[in-house]
């Protein structure tokens, strides 16, 4: 009996033993081409998307941020919104500006007045593939326009985009830009016009000042020379939103110049558009490009 298993146990060992004899390389495993994880290139794919564009922070929270592109901001006769944005992480990495952790960028719609929203993608995701295109805007479903709920990012981001109020003004403020970021230490600016709001009043070192276009107003101060004008206020982004300023910016669409006058001080800044990602040339954009309905074009005599 004991012959008998000592020679199944030395034969199960001599099986085995092929196995830790040295192995010839796996050719194919070695010529073949290296596989990328999909879910992280560097640099994304789409790098072409965001680097042709001109991005700028439209709104934060705790683990995100929000970047749309200010040239694209419309506004169709129905009172839809439009315009692309993308998401990316908030914490501070080593990574290029445009990096794999960014989502986007998406063409986002808003419907101010029925304070509903569709997003691409949530539209891409959801959308059944045998659903007509004409058929996807029912409100009960997941695709199509979506309810923003309150208390969100994407609620105060409606607030910026369809214009907010403040109890004790008449106006309705539309944002317009940023300048810092929430908990991080302020910067100090070489922009002539966030200098003279930093001026106002003594700056916060955490929290940034933002401008805003008053009532999406443009005047259309020479329609020859096609020199127009907007109102804008700049205020902290701390509780109760204090206020820095009002300004009057012009802006002369022929010459790609603008102006800027502090109300209540005589001094006047004045400079020429360069970049796009500056807040004179969003603000000139504003006030020269085609955004629809979205900005409305008065005179000195219907104001």
């Amino acid at each position: 009996m004991r012959k008998s298993l000592f020679l199944l146990s030395l034969g199960a060992l001599l099986v085995a033993g092929c196995t830790f004899l040295p192995q010839p390389p796996d050719v194919e495993k070695i010529t073949s081409p290296k596989v990328e994880n999909p879910f992280f290139k560097i640099p994304p794919e789409n790098l072409k998307d965001y680097q042709d564009r001109s991005w700028i922070l439209l709104a934060e929270s705790s683990t995100k941020n929000w970047f749309y592109d200010p040239y694209t901001l419309s506004e169709d006769e129905d009172g839809v919104i439009t315009f692309d944005a993308f998401i990316s992480p908030r914490e501070k990495n080593s990574l290029n500006r445009f990096n794999s952790t960014m989502v986007g960028p998406f063409r986002q719609k808003m419907d101010c007045l029925g304070n509903h929203q569709w997003s691409e993608i949530f539209y891409a995701q959801n959308l059944p593939p045998s659903l007509a295109l004409s058929q996807a805007n029912d409100l009960t479903k997941e695709y199509g326009w979506i309810k923003i709920r309150p208390k969100t990012a994407m609620a105060y981001i409606r607030s910026k985009i369809c214009g907010r109020k403040f109890i004790d003004e008449k106006n309705i403020n539309y944002f317009l830009y940023q300048d810092g970021q929430v908990k991080s230490e302020k910067e100090k600016s070489n922009d002539p016009i966030i200098q003279a709001s930093d001026a106002l009043s003594p700056a916060a070192p955490n929290f940034p000042t933002f401008f805003e276009v008053i009532d999406n107003e443009v005047l259309v101060v020479d329609s020859k020379k096609d020199i127009r004008e907007m109102k804008i206020a700049s205020y902290v982004l701390d509780k109760d939103f204090p206020k820095k300023g009002d300004f009057i910016f012009t802006a002369n669409c022929q010459s790609n110049t603008y102006s800027v006058q502090v109300q209540g001080k005589g001094n006047i800044i004045r400079g020429a558009v360069e970049g796009k990602e500056s807040l004179p040339a969003v603000a000139f954009n504003r006030a020269c490009g085609d955004h629809g309905t979205y900005m409305k074009a008065v005179s000195r005599s219907n104001r």
